[in-house]
């Protein structure tokens, strides 16, 4: 076999988000197709070769965490060198179809890494325990594919790529399985043409129901959803971070989450390797503190620019993933423009020079209370008048050393920016 990576790997699928409702986002619903006629016409990851290893077909999850379609849970076998992907777009009514050559090498160092993480119990790592184990396929407008792979709570994109409008051969495809007595049969395609219509319809409708001001731009034309700006997203720039706090110590230690759903801390035996790394525009950095005096450790969460209080207010298993268009990100964004307006999506492969790099500078006072946040890059200084403190909790040491107990005050600070939200698109508080 010409590749003898094998581990034990899942899939996931999940969909770009348009708007953040409490209910009934509006979301890139996306339905992966199946064949058993013509394997082509199916979702499926493959050797170099055109060894075919398995298929996915149901529909997406949450943008930014998936969720697990049938063929999709983790089992042994060699890693893909390339994916296939056949859709079909429920918001455009439209099929999609691409191939696309997976970064095999890449995976498998990072499905079988075991750096140190926030979620270990102790300092070491567990050298049993993979720190990533998915392989996630996120689909956003236009036919635009990201491919990203997940473990917990870390995420990290490794490709995306473009795939092409086609129509193709309803004889070619099935639709969804139906049960009839102690068979399961194959719905014929044209009755599933006509029961995803009927869906599509009623789809509409609860948006324009629910949210008239939101469906009366998308028909009229005003809001038009491009791939463009989750391309915008993914683009990485030089930056690291700083925090300084008045009468503590700072170890260099964070977690962040990134405007291109990435999320992963950075911790002290990664410092070297992320400190030369460009790194998407960032939306969380938490990170820990510890007392000189006391010894005890505090975790403290800012949040950069103004998200709806109920959504942030989500859990580590439900929070905020950005939205088409968030006009408070696209604030936030283009102070990473104003400093680098020629870096894209097409630059993330080029590195960057030491000297190159600018620093988002966070400043606590003595009490752990959020003073400034600001981006700087030589004597160019922009204000982050967005960003506000989340929370301020002590660690859990029963946890380890990056859980913080629950039940502490959360919205330190209030944002000392506009919130830019659209009422017609998110749910204000």
């Amino acid at each position: 076999m010409k590749n003898n990576k094998v581990v034990e790997w899942g899939a996931k699928i999940s969909v770009a988000r348009y708007t953040l409702y409490k209910k009934d986002n509006f979301d890139n619903i996306v339905d992966i197709q199946k064949s058993d006629k013509i394997r082509s016409y199916s979702t499926s990851f493959y050797l170099e070769d055109g060894t075919w290893l398995r298929s996915l077909h149901g529909g997406g999850g949450i943008w930014g965490y998936g969720s697990t379609p049938l063929g999709g849970n983790p089992f042994e076998q060699p890693l893909p060198d390339k994916v296939r992907v056949t859709y079909i777009d429920d918001i455009t009514n439209q099929y999609y179809q691409g191939e696309h050559e997976l970064p095999t090498d890449q995976i498998y160092t990072l499905m079988t890494s075991t750096s140190k993480r926030v979620e270990d119990s102790r300092e070491k790592p567990d050298p049993d325990s993979a720190n990533y184990y998915g392989i996630e396929l996120a689909f956003a407008p236009d036919g635009w594919v990201i491919v990203f792979l997940t473990g917990w709570p870390r995420r990290q994109e490794i490709t995306s790529f473009q795939a092409t409008p086609i129509e193709p051969d309803p004889k070619t495809l099935e639709g969804p399985p139906v049960s009839s007595g102690d068979e399961m049969l194959y719905m014929s395609y044209d009755a599933y043409l006509e029961t995803k219509k009927t869906g599509e319809e009623h789809y509409a409708t609860e948006f324009k129901n629910n949210h008239p001001e939101g469906y009366k731009k998308w028909q009229s034309g005003d809001w038009i959803i491009s791939s463009d700006w989750y391309k915008q997203m993914q683009t990485k720039y030089p930056w690291n971070l700083s925090v300084s706090i008045d009468g503590q110590e700072w170890n260099g230690e964070y977690y962040a989450e990134f405007a291109n759903t990435e999320r992963f801390a950075i911790l002290d035996d990664q410092f070297d390797k992320y400190s030369k790394e460009l790194k998407a525009v960032p939306t969380k950095i938490r990170t820990w503190a510890t007392d000189q005096e006391s010894g005890e450790r505090t975790e403290v969460e800012v949040h950069l620019y103004p998200i709806p209080q109920w959504s942030a207010r989500g859990t580590s298993t439900a929070s905020y993933q950005p939205y088409y268009q968030d006009p408070n990100l696209n604030r936030f964004f283009t102070y990473f423009k104003e400093l680098y307006p020629n870096r894209s999506l097409a630059t993330d492969s080029q590195p960057a020079n030491s000297d190159e790099f600018a620093t988002l500078k966070i400043k606590f006072d003595k009490d752990l209370v959020l003073e400034s946040v600001y981006l700087q890059k030589g004597n160019h200084k922009i204000l982050i008048e967005g960003a506000y403190q989340f929370s301020r909790a002590p660690i859990d040491p029963y946890e380890g050393l990056y859980y913080a107990k629950k039940g502490y005050p959360i919205f330190i600070t209030e944002p000392k920016a506009k919130d830019l939200s659209d009422p017609a698109f998110v749910d204000m508080d």
